[in-house]
C-alpha cells in the first residue's frame, strides 16, 4: 500500500513584523504557524507527477511550477 501523500501550509504573520518596523524600528521574527493535511487516494491521484519522458536512462517527471488556493464561495458571491 502506498503511503499517503501530506500537503503542509506555512502561514506567517509578517503583519505584526511590518508594524513593529514601521512604528517601533524594530524588527521581531515572523510567528508562523504551519498546518498538515493528509490527502484522500482521489486525491493524491489527481496531483500525482505525470512521467513525461526518459533521459539518459531516467524518467522525466512533470514539475508543480504554482499552487494556490482558490475561495469558490468567494468568487462567485463576487460574480453576482
Amino acid at each position: 500500500m502506498t503511503e499517503p501523500l501530506k500537503i503542509t501550509f506555512i502561514f506567517a504573520d509578517t503583519y505584526r513584523t511590518e508594524v513593529a518596523i514601521t512604528c517601533e524600528g524594530e524588527h521581531m521574527p515572523y510567528r508562523r504557524r504551519s498546518v498538515t493535511i493528509t490527502l484522500t487516494p482521489e486525491q493524491m491521484d489527481k496531483i500525482t507527477l505525470k512521467k513525461v519522458d526518459i533521459r539518459h536512462g531516467e524518467i522525466a517527471y512533470e514539475e508543480i511550477v504554482d499552487c494556490f488556493i482558490e475561495n469558490e464561495l468567494k468568487e462567485r458571491q463576487e460574480d453576482d
